[in-house]
């Protein structure tokens, strides 16, 4: 009777801790964000296609979809600078900051290039 009781306990304890170990490793967490420009590069990149996505899908009206599409876009470009991966060659009319050759919006503000 007691060792109905016993193997229950401890079935409880393992699969509680096959459930709870991930979580306190961390890797709850999707993205597994060091901070690092790669990484935050990567993470807009990841929101650019999910959003993307959802626009297609209906599931993301217009106004939403270009102010997101705007700030991922910055924010990916903004770290893509940061990595080197871009010499500028010419500057933003708007705020100055250095944009690569065949850049059409600029990665610090966000601005159109002409």
């Amino acid at each position: 009777m007691y060792a109905v009781y016993i193997f229950g306990s401890i079935m409880a304890v393992l699969v509680a801790a096959v459930i709870f170990a991930p979580m306190i490793e961390g890797r709850w967490r999707e993205g597994r964000d060091d901070g690092s420009a790669e990484s935050r590069k990567e993470a807009a990149i990841e929101a650019l296609r999910e959003l993307e996505f959802e626009y297609q899908t209906g599931k993301v009206s217009d106004g939403d979809y270009a102010l997101l599409r705007a700030r991922y876009a910055r924010d990916a470009l903004a770290a893509r600078d940061e990595l080197g991966e871009v010499t500028p060659d010419r500057t933003c009319p708007g705020c100055g900051a250095g944009v690569g050759q065949g850049a059409h919006f600029c990665s610090a503000c966000g601005g159109a290039l002409s």
